[in-house]
C-alpha cells in the first residue's frame, strides 16, 4: 500500500510544481476609447506587453451614450488603472466607479497636468442637444499637446503598476511623444494654406484640433445625432453657410446622408469626413499619430476643393 502511494505522489509531483509555477495573471489596463487605448498599447508595448491593455468601448459606440455589459462591468472592477477622459465624456462611467477598490487606480485624463483645456463653443442648436456653453470641451485627445500630456501621464501609471518594466514604458513614451512631435509639425505646414477657409461640421468636436491649427470653424450644424434637424435649423444652417461662405461641411460616419443631404440641397458647399475617434484605423504603435493625420489629410482635401460633393 506504502509502495503504491509513493508511486501516486510520484506522479502528482510534476502536476503540482506545475500549478504551483504558473505565471500570475497580467495587470488589467483598461482605457475606454481608441484614441486613449492608442495611446497605452504604444507606451504598453503592444502585443507583447506584459500588461493585459482593453479598450473598454467598442470600436462604433458612442462614449456619450454607451451602457456598460455585465463582462465590461467586471472588467473595471478588476481593472488596476482606468484611463477615462471625464464626465463631460463618458458619464456612463460615473457610477460605476464611484465605489472606489484600492487596487485600482481611475485617472480622469481631463484633470492631469499639461492639459490645455477649452470650454464647449456656443452654438446655434445647443438648445437642442443638452451641453452647457459654460461646460468644458471633452475632445481633448484632438490637439496633440495634450495626447504627449497624457502619454506622460500613461507611462507613469505604467511604471507604477509594473516597475519591471518602468525603463521600456517610460522609453516607448518617448518615441511616441517623438513622433507625435513629427507629426504635430508636418500637419501645420500642410494646413497652414487653408486657415481661412472657413468650415462647419455637423458635430462640435474639432476645437482642439482646429484651435491648435489655427483653422476657421464657422459652426456646427447640430450637437444631436439621433434627430434630423427641423425645417426652421435647416433654414438658419444655410443662411450660416452663405454668411460665413463656409466651403466645407464635414459628416462623421454615425450621421446618416438623409441628414447630409437635406442640408447641403442646392449649396456649393463640399462635403468631407471626419471620425475623431479613429475607428476605422487598425490599432497598432503608430494608431494615433495616424488619427492626427488623417484628419489633416480630409481638411486639406476639402478646404482645397479636393472633394467632390
Amino acid at each position: 500500500m506504502l509502495r503504491i502511494l509513493t508511486i501516486f505522489l510520484l506522479l502528482c509531483l510534476p502536476v503540482l510544481q506545475s500549478c504551483q509555477s504558473e505565471p500570475p495573471a497580467k495587470p488589467v489596463i483598461v482605457s475606454t476609447i481608441k484614441p486613449i487605448h492608442a495611446l497605452v498599447y504604444a507606451i504598453a508595448g503592444g502585443e507583447n506587453s506584459p500588461l493585459d491593455i482593453r479598450q473598454l468601448l467598442p470600436d462604433g459606440a458612442s462614449p456619450h451614450h454607451y451602457a456598460l455589459k455585465p463582462s465590461e462591468m467586471r472588467t473595471l472592477e478588476t481593472a488596476r488603472v482606468v484611463f477615462r477622459i471625464g464626465s463631460g465624456l463618458e458619464t456612463f462611467l460615473d457610477k460605476p466607479l464611484a465605489t472606489a477598490i484600492s487596487t485600482r487606480e481611475v485617472i480622469t485624463l481631463a484633470d492631469i497636468q499639461g492639459i490645455q483645456a477649452l470650454g464647449a463653443r456656443q452654438q446655434h442648436g445647443d438648445e437642442h442637444a443638452g451641453h452647457s456653453a459654460h461646460s468644458a470641451d471633452s475632445h481633448l485627445w484632438l490637439n496633440p499637446v495634450n495626447a504627449i500630456a497624457m502619454s506622460r501621464e500613461i507611462a507613469r501609471a505604467l511604471s507604477a503598476v509594473d516597475s519591471a518594466h518602468q525603463a521600456e514604458y517610460l522609453a516607448n513614451a518617448q518615441q511616441l511623444i517623438a513622433e507625435i512631435e513629427a507629426t504635430d509639425a508636418r500637419i501645420r505646414q500642410q494646413l497652414t494654406p487653408l486657415s481661412q477657409q472657413p468650415y462647419m461640421s455637423f458635430h462640435d468636436a474639432w476645437q482642439h484640433f482646429d484651435t491648435h491649427y489655427g483653422l476657421n470653424f464657422a459652426g456646427a450644424v447640430t450637437l444631436d445625432v439621433s434627430r434630423l434637424p427641423g425645417a426652421r435649423h435647416v433654414q438658419d444652417i444655410r443662411k450660416i453657410i452663405e454668411e460665413k461662405q463656409a466651403v466645407c461641411l464635414f459628416q462623421e460616419p454615425q450621421f446618416s446622408p438623409a441628414m447630409v443631404k437635406t442640408l447641403v440641397e442646392g449649396s456649393p458647399i463640399r462635403i468631407g469626413e471626419l471620425d475623431p475617434l479613429g475607428m476605422e484605423l487598425p490599432l497598432d504603435k503608430d494608431t494615433y499619430p495616424k488619427l492626427l493625420q488623417a484628419a489633416a489629410d480630409s481638411f486639406q482635401q476639402c478646404l482645397g476643393g479636393q472633394v467632390a460633393q
